[in-house]
Protein backbone atom coordinates (compact mmCIF):
# COMPACT_ATOMS: atom_id res chain seq x y z
CA UNK A 1 0.00 0.00 0.00
CA UNK A 2 1.35 3.25 -0.50
CA UNK A 3 0.16 5.39 2.57
CA UNK A 4 1.14 8.37 0.64
CA UNK A 5 -1.12 7.91 -2.16
CA UNK A 6 -3.74 6.97 0.24
CA UNK A 7 -3.93 10.55 1.78
CA UNK A 8 -4.38 11.96 -1.09
CA UNK A 9 -6.83 10.42 -2.02
CA UNK A 10 -8.60 10.43 1.20
CA UNK A 11 -8.40 14.28 0.99
CA UNK A 12 -9.78 14.37 -2.88
CA UNK A 13 -12.84 12.80 -1.81
CA UNK A 14 -13.26 14.56 1.37
CA UNK A 15 -13.25 17.86 -0.71
CA UNK A 16 -15.50 16.54 -2.85
CA UNK A 17 -17.95 15.21 -0.37
CA UNK A 18 -17.50 12.00 -1.12
CA UNK A 19 -17.77 8.89 1.08
CA UNK A 20 -17.36 6.16 -0.34
CA UNK A 21 -16.01 5.05 -3.74
CA UNK A 22 -15.38 2.02 -6.37
CA UNK A 23 -12.10 2.38 -8.16
CA UNK A 24 -12.48 0.40 -11.61
CA UNK A 25 -9.07 1.99 -13.17
CA UNK A 26 -6.16 -0.29 -13.09
CA UNK A 27 -3.55 2.65 -12.87
CA UNK A 28 -5.53 3.61 -9.85
CA UNK A 29 -5.34 0.62 -8.44
CA UNK A 30 -1.67 0.09 -8.98
CA UNK A 31 -0.89 3.76 -7.79
CA UNK A 32 -2.79 3.10 -4.38
CA UNK A 33 -1.87 -0.47 -3.54
CA UNK A 34 1.43 -1.65 -5.57
CA UNK A 35 -0.76 -4.29 -7.06
CA UNK A 36 -0.24 -4.61 -10.94
CA UNK A 37 -2.53 -6.60 -12.80
CA UNK A 38 -1.71 -8.66 -15.41
CA UNK A 39 -2.13 -7.11 -18.96
CA UNK A 40 0.28 -9.10 -21.13
CA UNK A 41 -2.25 -11.29 -22.54
CA UNK A 42 -5.47 -9.02 -21.56
CA UNK A 43 -8.00 -9.89 -19.17
CA UNK A 44 -7.96 -13.86 -18.30
CA UNK A 45 -11.41 -15.60 -19.79
CA UNK A 46 -11.65 -16.84 -16.47
CA UNK A 47 -12.17 -13.85 -14.53
CA UNK A 48 -14.91 -11.27 -14.95
CA UNK A 49 -13.94 -7.52 -15.09
CA UNK A 50 -11.31 -5.70 -13.92
CA UNK A 51 -9.99 -5.95 -10.71
CA UNK A 52 -11.96 -3.69 -8.36
CA UNK A 53 -11.60 -1.91 -5.21
CA UNK A 54 -14.06 -0.37 -2.63
CA UNK A 55 -12.89 2.79 -0.43
CA UNK A 56 -14.86 3.38 2.68
CA UNK A 57 -13.59 4.76 6.18
CA UNK A 58 -10.27 5.46 4.83
CA UNK A 59 -9.87 1.05 3.65
CA UNK A 60 -9.78 -0.19 0.77
CA UNK A 61 -10.78 -3.68 -0.38
CA UNK A 62 -9.96 -5.37 -3.56
CA UNK A 63 -12.40 -7.83 -5.20
CA UNK A 64 -10.31 -9.81 -7.27
CA UNK A 65 -10.31 -13.60 -8.91
CA UNK A 66 -8.50 -16.22 -6.67
CA UNK A 67 -6.22 -16.53 -9.38
CA UNK A 68 -4.71 -13.13 -8.41
CA UNK A 69 -5.64 -12.87 -4.63
CA UNK A 70 -2.24 -14.05 -3.26
CA UNK A 71 -0.47 -11.29 -5.91
CA UNK A 72 -2.71 -8.24 -4.66
CA UNK A 73 -2.36 -9.66 -0.85
CA UNK A 74 1.06 -8.85 -0.69
CA UNK A 75 0.81 -5.35 -0.76
CA UNK A 76 -1.24 -5.23 2.15
CA UNK A 77 -4.56 -4.79 1.11
CA UNK A 78 -7.85 -6.47 1.73
CA UNK A 79 -9.27 -8.98 -0.65
CA UNK A 80 -12.29 -10.51 -1.40
CA UNK A 81 -12.00 -13.21 -4.34
CA UNK A 82 -14.14 -14.92 -6.59
CA UNK A 83 -14.00 -18.66 -7.60
CA UNK A 84 -12.41 -17.89 -11.97
CA UNK A 85 -11.00 -21.35 -13.41
CA UNK A 86 -13.07 -24.59 -12.87
CA UNK A 87 -13.07 -27.38 -14.93
CA UNK A 88 -16.29 -28.77 -12.73
CA UNK A 89 -18.57 -25.65 -13.11
CA UNK A 90 -19.23 -23.25 -16.63
CA UNK A 91 -16.98 -20.12 -16.92
CA UNK A 92 -18.85 -17.46 -15.08
CA UNK A 93 -16.34 -15.15 -13.94
CA UNK A 94 -18.08 -12.07 -14.23
CA UNK A 95 -21.13 -13.16 -12.72
CA UNK A 96 -19.09 -14.33 -9.60
CA UNK A 97 -17.92 -11.02 -9.61
CA UNK A 98 -20.88 -9.26 -9.52
CA UNK A 99 -22.19 -11.78 -6.44
CA UNK A 100 -18.75 -10.96 -4.88
CA UNK A 101 -19.06 -7.49 -4.90
CA UNK A 102 -22.52 -7.37 -4.19
CA UNK A 103 -22.04 -9.70 -0.98
CA UNK A 104 -19.44 -7.09 -0.14
CA UNK A 105 -21.60 -3.96 -0.95
CA UNK A 106 -24.49 -5.11 1.59
CA UNK A 107 -22.63 -4.58 4.48
CA UNK A 108 -23.31 -0.82 3.19
CA UNK A 109 -26.29 -0.98 1.99
CA UNK A 110 -27.23 1.91 4.38
CA UNK A 111 -25.05 4.64 2.62
CA UNK A 112 -26.42 7.62 1.39
CA UNK A 113 -25.10 10.81 0.04
CA UNK A 114 -22.12 10.65 -2.46
CA UNK A 115 -20.50 7.28 -3.54
CA UNK A 116 -17.61 8.02 -6.36
CA UNK A 117 -17.18 5.57 -9.29
CA UNK A 118 -14.78 5.07 -12.06
CA UNK A 119 -17.09 4.11 -14.42
CA UNK A 120 -15.22 4.00 -17.83
CA UNK A 121 -13.94 0.11 -16.97
CA UNK A 122 -16.86 -1.13 -15.27
CA UNK A 123 -19.25 -3.93 -17.30
CA UNK A 124 -22.23 -3.12 -17.32
CA UNK A 125 -23.40 -6.01 -14.70
CA UNK A 126 -21.03 -4.37 -12.24
CA UNK A 127 -22.65 -0.96 -12.73
CA UNK A 128 -25.77 -2.58 -12.51
CA UNK A 129 -25.18 -4.58 -9.84
CA UNK A 130 -23.88 -1.42 -7.32
CA UNK A 131 -26.72 0.75 -8.31
CA UNK A 132 -29.33 -2.30 -6.65
CA UNK A 133 -26.93 -2.89 -3.76
CA UNK A 134 -26.85 1.02 -2.75
CA UNK A 135 -30.41 2.13 -3.89
CA UNK A 136 -29.88 5.10 -1.61
CA UNK A 137 -26.46 6.24 -2.88
CA UNK A 138 -26.20 9.60 -5.23
CA UNK A 139 -23.39 8.72 -7.62
CA UNK A 140 -20.60 10.76 -8.93
CA UNK A 141 -18.43 9.89 -11.91
CA UNK A 142 -14.64 9.93 -10.77
CA UNK A 143 -13.31 9.39 -13.95
CA UNK A 144 -10.21 11.24 -14.82
CA UNK A 145 -10.23 13.13 -11.21
CA UNK A 146 -7.06 11.34 -10.21
CA UNK A 147 -5.08 12.28 -13.51
CA UNK A 148 -3.33 15.04 -11.38
CA UNK A 149 -3.13 13.38 -8.36
CA UNK A 150 -0.99 10.97 -10.09
CA UNK A 151 1.25 13.12 -11.55
CA UNK A 152 2.99 13.98 -8.59
CA UNK A 153 5.12 10.60 -7.71
CA UNK A 154 5.58 9.46 -4.36
CA UNK A 155 9.08 8.39 -2.99
CA UNK A 156 8.04 4.80 -3.56
CA UNK A 157 6.72 5.42 -6.55
CA UNK A 158 10.11 7.28 -7.97
CA UNK A 159 12.20 4.17 -7.15
CA UNK A 160 9.69 2.27 -9.44
CA UNK A 161 10.33 4.15 -12.04
CA UNK A 162 13.93 4.78 -12.01
CA UNK A 163 13.99 0.77 -12.23
CA UNK A 164 12.25 0.97 -14.93
CA UNK A 165 14.28 3.73 -16.56
CA UNK A 166 17.61 1.63 -15.61
CA UNK A 167 16.41 -1.46 -17.88
CA UNK A 168 15.31 1.27 -20.86
CA UNK A 169 19.09 2.47 -20.24
CA UNK A 170 20.21 -1.24 -20.92
CA UNK A 171 17.97 -1.27 -23.72
CA UNK A 172 19.25 1.07 -25.61
CA UNK A 173 23.17 -0.12 -24.54
CA UNK A 174 22.46 -3.11 -26.83
CA UNK A 175 21.33 -1.36 -29.53
CA UNK A 176 23.72 0.81 -29.87
CA UNK A 177 26.13 -2.43 -30.37
CA UNK A 178 23.66 -4.29 -31.91
CA UNK A 179 22.04 -2.43 -35.02
CA UNK A 180 23.78 -3.51 -37.78
CA UNK A 181 23.39 -3.60 -41.35
CA UNK A 182 21.72 -7.04 -42.64
CA UNK A 183 19.91 -7.66 -39.49
CA UNK A 184 15.86 -7.34 -39.70
CA UNK A 185 13.68 -5.02 -37.27
CA UNK A 186 12.13 -8.02 -35.79
CA UNK A 187 15.57 -10.07 -35.35
CA UNK A 188 16.43 -6.89 -33.59
CA UNK A 189 13.59 -6.49 -31.74
CA UNK A 190 13.00 -10.20 -30.30
CA UNK A 191 17.31 -10.21 -29.44
CA UNK A 192 16.77 -7.02 -27.15
CA UNK A 193 13.69 -8.32 -25.47
CA UNK A 194 15.11 -11.28 -24.49
CA UNK A 195 17.79 -9.11 -23.18
CA UNK A 196 15.14 -7.01 -20.85
CA UNK A 197 13.61 -9.65 -19.54
CA UNK A 198 16.75 -11.95 -18.63
CA UNK A 199 18.13 -8.86 -16.74
CA UNK A 200 14.59 -8.21 -15.45
CA UNK A 201 14.54 -11.83 -14.67
CA UNK A 202 10.65 -12.65 -15.75
CA UNK A 203 8.25 -11.76 -18.35
CA UNK A 204 7.33 -7.87 -19.43
CA UNK A 205 4.92 -6.13 -20.92
CA UNK A 206 6.89 -3.98 -23.43
CA UNK A 207 5.76 -1.35 -26.06
CA UNK A 208 8.88 -0.73 -28.56
CA UNK A 209 8.87 1.75 -31.44
CA UNK A 210 11.67 -0.03 -33.60
CA UNK A 211 11.90 1.63 -36.93
CA UNK A 212 15.06 1.97 -39.51
CA UNK A 213 15.51 3.53 -42.90
CA UNK A 214 12.93 5.67 -44.49
CA UNK A 215 10.32 3.84 -42.16
CA UNK A 216 12.02 6.52 -39.66
CA UNK A 217 10.04 9.24 -41.22
CA UNK A 218 6.72 7.65 -40.37
CA UNK A 219 7.10 8.56 -36.60
CA UNK A 220 7.72 5.16 -34.88
CA UNK A 221 5.40 1.48 -35.63
CA UNK A 222 6.16 -1.81 -34.39
CA UNK A 223 9.37 -3.86 -35.35
CA UNK A 224 8.87 -5.08 -39.31
CA UNK A 225 10.92 -7.88 -41.61
CA UNK A 226 12.94 -4.81 -42.67
CA UNK A 227 16.60 -5.69 -43.51
CA UNK A 228 18.42 -2.37 -42.26
CA UNK A 229 20.47 -0.87 -44.33
CA UNK A 230 24.31 0.98 -44.31
CA UNK A 231 23.25 4.44 -44.17
CA UNK A 232 20.49 3.98 -42.65
CA UNK A 233 18.33 5.83 -39.34
CA UNK A 234 16.72 4.20 -37.09
CA UNK A 235 14.56 5.08 -34.25
CA UNK A 236 14.18 2.96 -30.83
CA UNK A 237 11.47 4.23 -28.71
CA UNK A 238 10.86 1.45 -25.67
CA UNK A 239 8.56 1.59 -22.79
CA UNK A 240 8.54 -1.16 -20.29
CA UNK A 241 6.28 -2.02 -17.17
CA UNK A 242 8.24 -2.93 -13.90
CA UNK A 243 6.87 -4.04 -10.91
CA UNK A 244 3.37 -1.96 -12.35
CA UNK A 245 5.43 1.25 -13.47
CA UNK A 246 6.48 2.33 -16.75
CA UNK A 247 9.83 3.49 -18.26
CA UNK A 248 10.43 5.57 -21.39
CA UNK A 249 13.28 6.52 -23.68
CA UNK A 250 14.09 6.92 -27.10
CA UNK A 251 17.23 7.31 -29.04
CA UNK A 252 17.81 7.58 -32.76
CA UNK A 253 20.89 5.46 -34.34
CA UNK A 254 23.53 5.94 -37.47
CA UNK A 255 23.67 2.55 -39.36
CA UNK A 256 26.81 4.02 -41.13
CA UNK A 257 27.03 7.37 -42.44
CA UNK A 258 24.21 9.15 -42.99
CA UNK A 259 22.71 11.62 -45.23
CA UNK A 260 24.14 14.83 -44.27
CA UNK A 261 20.28 16.17 -43.70
CA UNK A 262 19.54 13.48 -41.00
CA UNK A 263 22.87 14.03 -39.23
CA UNK A 264 21.69 17.79 -39.18
CA UNK A 265 18.21 17.29 -37.96
CA UNK A 266 19.97 15.07 -35.05
CA UNK A 267 21.95 18.16 -33.83
CA UNK A 268 18.97 20.00 -33.93
CA UNK A 269 16.62 17.66 -32.04
CA UNK A 270 19.96 17.48 -29.25
CA UNK A 271 19.30 21.50 -28.86
CA UNK A 272 15.86 21.55 -28.79
CA UNK A 273 16.15 18.98 -26.07
CA UNK A 274 18.68 20.31 -24.00
CA UNK A 275 17.01 23.59 -23.89
CA UNK A 276 13.53 22.10 -23.07
CA UNK A 277 15.54 20.21 -20.13
CA UNK A 278 17.65 23.31 -18.99
CA UNK A 279 13.99 25.19 -18.88
CA UNK A 280 12.03 22.45 -16.59
CA UNK A 281 11.40 24.06 -13.01
CA UNK A 282 8.67 24.06 -10.91
CA UNK A 283 6.25 27.00 -11.87
CA UNK A 284 6.65 26.38 -15.66
CA UNK A 285 3.69 25.91 -17.78
CA UNK A 286 3.29 22.76 -20.09
CA UNK A 287 2.10 24.06 -22.84
CA UNK A 288 5.10 26.76 -23.17
CA UNK A 289 7.43 24.07 -22.61
CA UNK A 290 5.68 22.71 -25.45
CA UNK A 291 6.17 25.79 -27.75
CA UNK A 292 9.59 25.87 -27.15
CA UNK A 293 10.75 22.60 -28.27
CA UNK A 294 8.19 23.25 -31.47
CA UNK A 295 9.84 26.76 -32.35
CA UNK A 296 13.28 25.61 -31.76
CA UNK A 297 12.24 23.02 -34.49
CA UNK A 298 10.76 25.49 -37.05
CA UNK A 299 13.43 28.91 -36.40
CA UNK A 300 15.50 26.43 -38.28
CA UNK A 301 13.32 25.75 -40.97
CA UNK A 302 12.08 22.33 -40.48
CA UNK A 303 8.01 20.92 -40.01
CA UNK A 304 7.31 20.77 -36.42
CA UNK A 305 6.98 17.34 -35.31
CA UNK A 306 3.37 15.52 -35.45
CA UNK A 307 2.98 14.44 -31.74
CA UNK A 308 3.15 15.17 -28.22
CA UNK A 309 6.27 16.92 -26.76
CA UNK A 310 6.30 14.92 -23.53
CA UNK A 311 4.06 13.57 -21.27
CA UNK A 312 4.41 11.78 -17.76
CA UNK A 313 5.17 8.05 -17.03
CA UNK A 314 3.98 6.05 -13.83
CA UNK A 315 1.39 3.33 -13.66
CA UNK A 316 0.63 4.52 -17.51
CA UNK A 317 3.29 5.01 -19.97
CA UNK A 318 1.90 8.51 -21.17
CA UNK A 319 -0.12 10.25 -18.61
CA UNK A 320 -0.57 14.01 -16.71
CA UNK A 321 1.11 16.09 -17.45
CA UNK A 322 1.07 15.80 -21.16
CA UNK A 323 3.07 18.48 -23.02
CA UNK A 324 1.07 19.58 -25.31
CA UNK A 325 -0.03 23.07 -26.60
CA UNK A 326 -3.49 23.13 -25.27
CA UNK A 327 -2.18 22.49 -21.84
CA UNK A 328 -1.90 24.89 -18.75
CA UNK A 329 -0.67 22.71 -16.29
CA UNK A 330 2.11 24.03 -14.03
CA UNK A 331 4.97 21.56 -13.37
CA UNK A 332 5.42 20.56 -9.36
CA UNK A 333 8.46 19.00 -7.97
CA UNK A 334 7.76 15.06 -7.62
CA UNK A 335 6.56 15.15 -11.36
CA UNK A 336 8.17 12.65 -13.78
CA UNK A 337 8.37 13.42 -17.29
CA UNK A 338 9.26 12.12 -20.64
CA UNK A 339 10.91 14.85 -22.64
CA UNK A 340 10.73 14.37 -26.59
CA UNK A 341 11.15 16.31 -29.74
CA UNK A 342 11.79 14.91 -33.10
CA UNK A 343 12.66 15.80 -36.66
CA UNK A 344 10.91 13.90 -39.40
CA UNK A 345 12.35 13.87 -43.23
CA UNK A 346 10.24 12.12 -45.84
CA UNK A 347 11.95 9.83 -48.05
CA UNK A 348 14.78 10.14 -45.60
CA UNK A 349 13.73 8.74 -41.69
CA UNK A 350 13.64 10.95 -38.97
CA UNK A 351 15.22 11.37 -35.51
CA UNK A 352 13.34 11.42 -32.00
CA UNK A 353 15.49 12.09 -28.99
CA UNK A 354 14.16 11.27 -25.40
CA UNK A 355 14.67 12.19 -22.04
CA UNK A 356 13.26 11.52 -18.49
CA UNK A 357 13.62 14.17 -16.15
CA UNK A 358 11.89 14.28 -11.98
CA UNK A 359 10.71 17.94 -11.27
CA UNK A 360 13.26 19.07 -7.88
CA UNK A 361 12.61 21.58 -5.95
CA UNK A 362 14.69 23.99 -8.10
CA UNK A 363 14.81 22.29 -11.48
CA UNK A 364 14.90 18.78 -12.57
CA UNK A 365 16.84 15.52 -12.22
CA UNK A 366 17.83 13.34 -16.03
CA UNK A 367 16.74 9.94 -14.63
CA UNK A 368 17.89 8.47 -17.84
CA UNK A 369 21.24 7.64 -18.85
CA UNK A 370 21.55 6.53 -22.76
CA UNK A 371 22.20 9.56 -24.47
CA UNK A 372 25.60 10.40 -26.38
CA UNK A 373 26.23 14.21 -27.00
CA UNK A 374 24.99 15.09 -30.76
Amino acid sequence: MDEYNLQRLAGYLREQRISAALLSNPATLTWLTGYAPEIETGLSPFEGGPALSWWHEGALTLVVSDQEASAAQCHGVEVVPYLSYTFEQRLAGLQRQVQALGELLARNAHLTGRVGVEMGFLPAAIAAALRESLPHAEFRDLDGSFDVLRAVKSREEIGKVRSALKLCDHAQDYIRLNAVAGTSELELWGRVRGYMEAIAGTRLPIQADLVAGKRAANVGGPPSGYTIQDGDVLIFDVVPRVDGYWGDNAATYFIGEPAPELRKAYSLVWSALKRAIDAIRPGIKAGDLDQMMRLAIRDKGYQPYPHHSGHGVGTTYHEEPRIVPYSGLVLEPGMVLAVEPGIYLPGLGGVRLEEVVLLTADGCEILTKHLLDA
